[in-house]
């Protein structure tokens, strides 16, 4: 059977079958080879087999698919000792027919899943050469068992074991000193491993070995096989001889090891699940494993999943300690790229309020003065939320700022901003985006919109209109061939522009019910005397439509009034009034 082989990294040596008519392999759990890597497309490359032999192609990936050293176009059969770069992941090509390779566990790797079909056929079968001479039920730390067989023997192990663990909180501390304890009380042991099940992939992951003698060249390799069945049955094994098993002759890693001895103990939470797995074995033939050391294996595996469980909620602990310092430093470093105040535009009120759902979002706004003395009004939303969100909003802000500046044409820099966006490789990452220029000298607003939530004019005489709907284009990240177009509209005396997010306009009740552009706008069309009414206007009413709700968006909004001709003496020779919104405080009614 043909497979890939893994040639760096830290899963170096991993196998994997080329045995369907389709192989995806990308960074997307979904693929059927899942490489975990940023530079790796979410779905890079494809395998097929076409007349019993296997053609790779890329999938426009981001980064390109090498074959040998020349970069892969079309479709390519692969032959056997082809090397396939992806990024800096290197695999080779193996067309060798032969037994199903186990899949090699490297040091801080992954233990993958393996598919035990053959395993259960033959235990089916009654074959009677198998060399497992004890299998013992794990007893949920909570069972109030007796000592039994070896009770002695096995109070030592328990007193040595606490005496080793000791008043150890972290996980990095209790794993090595169990370990250590082990190979004291079996001495005949060569190899210990602890594997933990990860939360996030399902899997076994190594987080801690220990190894007597001359360590062996090349990745760790432990049988899959092995694991999976002590994890399933959730019974600990004991195998005079691994490599006579017939259970386990599938396993290259045992034989590649040649074992003569082995144990294999899961470590069961007090809620019965499966923490991880303890496992140590031994080529010395002259002292193997024997049924009453397994008893005490599984003693030991009892006391130590107590001792794990403790940890994994110590570490959690300090976890989400470092987590919160980490948030809250992103949130002063994303206070530092928004505006702390409005600028100050002759004969124009100015008001903006923000406020992240979560300590930092992925809502952006920012004035960005451009050529002739105007004044780009900014406001974005990027999808998700959070950390992500945050990272992706601080480089749209750089690449807004640099374009408005550098482009003459308004809607020209909105389709350079969108291209940059699409270059920088956010694959599963959109934002929409409305920019307003205001001229000060012809009293007109120009609005470009990608994708944005509808700006609304608010006229003297209370009228709303909706302006740049029909010229509005696709959000940002969509197409990087998008033409983006502008509206230009008057800006009349006591006219105010509402710029917005959707944390204003999908805003929920307690019923679920959206506070929605047609409250929006009857709440602006209010009579209003100044930008900053207008603003926390609004703000005040969503706070009423949404409250004892939480919040589960950024809510941003911004407004710009014309100062009106009855009030333009009072500002004359005055800048006009710049009002900044709290973003900690609940805005007022």
């Amino acid at each position: 059977m043909a497979f890939l082989e893994l040639q760096s990294g830290l899963r170096s040596g991993e196998r994997f079958q080329i045995a369907k008519e389709r192989t995806v392999i990308g960074r997307h759990p979904g693929c059927d080879i899942v490489i975990d890597a940023s530079a790796v497309s979410r779905q890079h490359c494809l395998v097929t087999v076409v007349n019993g032999e296997p053609v790779i192609e890329d999938l426009r990936s981001r980064n390109g698919t090498s074959i040998n050293g020349q970069t892969l176009i079309g479709k390519q059969f692969l032959k056997d000792g082809d090397e396939v770069l992806i990024c800096d992941q290197r695999l080779r090509f193996a067309s060798k027919a032969g037994s199903s390779p186990d899949r090699v566990v490297g040091e801080e790797s992954h233990v993958m899943s393996v598919n035990t079909g053959l395993m259960d056929q033959i235990l089916e079968s009654g074959e009677q050469d198998s060399m497992i001479v004890s299998q013992l039920e794990i007893a949920r730390p909570s069972s109030d068992e007796g000592l039994g067989v070896q009770s002695e023997a096995k109070l030592r192990a328990l007193i040595g074991l606490n005496r080793a663990v000791g008043t150890s909180l972290s996980l990095d501390e209790v794993l090595p000193k169990l370990l250590d304890a082990l190979f004291e009380i079996f001495p005949q042991s060569e190899r210990g491993f602890v594997l933990l099940a990860d939360d996030t992939s399902k899997r076994m992951v190594l987080r801690a070995k220990k190894i007597k003698g001359i360590v062996e060249p090349g990745p760790l390799r432990l049988s899959l096989s092995l694991i999976d069945k002590v994890v399933q049955s959730r019974h600990a094994i004991l195998s005079s001889d691994a490599t006579s098993d017939s259970r386990f002759k599938t396993s290259d890693s045992v034989l590649h090891l040649r074992m003569r001895s082995l144990m294999c103990a899961p470590f069961l939470g007090l809620d019965g699940s499966v923490l991880g797995v303890l496992h140590i074995d031994s080529r010395d033939m002259d002292h193997d494993f024997h049924a009453e050391e397994l008893e005490i294996l599984v003693g030991i595996a009892g006391q130590a999943a107590q001792a794990i469980e403790q940890a994994l909620a110590h570490d959690a602990r300090i976890g989400q300690e470092h987590l919160k310092r980490d948030l809250e430093l992103a949130h002063r470093v994303q206070q530092g790229l928004l505006p702390s105040k409005p600028p100050e535009i002759q004969g124009y009120e100015l008001f903006d309020f923000y406020e992240p759902a979560q300590q930092i979002g992925g809502d952006f706004f920012g004035y960005v003065p451009i050529l002739n003395d105007r004044m780009a009004v900014v406001l974005a939303d990027v999808s998700g939320k959070g950390v992500s969100a945050a990272l992706v909003m601080a480089m749209l802000s750089a690449d807004v700022r640099y374009c408005l500046a550098s482009e003459r044409d308004v809607a020209a820099a909105v389709s350079r901003i969108n291209e940059s966006f699409c270059r920088s490789g956010w694959e599963d990452r959109f934002a929409t985006l409305v920019v307003a220029v205001i001229d000060p000298h012809r009293h007109t607003l120009t609005v470009v919109s990608a994708g944005h939530l509808p700006a609304y004019v608010r006229n003297a005489d209370g009228t709303v209109q909706e302006i740049g709907r029909e010229e509005s284009g696709l959000p940002l990240g969509i197409d990087m061939n998008e033409v983006y177009h502008s509206c230009e509209v008057a800006f009349s005396p006591g006219a105010a522009l509402l710029l917005y997010t959707d944390g204003i306009s999908e805003a929920m009740d307690h019923e679920n019910r959206c506070y929605g552009f047609d409250q929006l706008k009857k709440i602006l069309s209010g009579p209003a005397t100044s930008a900053e009414e207008v603003g926390r206007r609004i703000l005040g009413d969503v706070e009423r439509h949404s409250a004892g709700q939480v919040r589960s968006d950024d809510m941003c909004l911004v407004c710009v009034g014309r100062v009106a001709e009855r009030d333009a003496a009072a500002h004359s020779g005055h800048h006009s009034k710049a009002v900044h919104g709290s973003r900690l405080s609940q805005p007022s009614a």
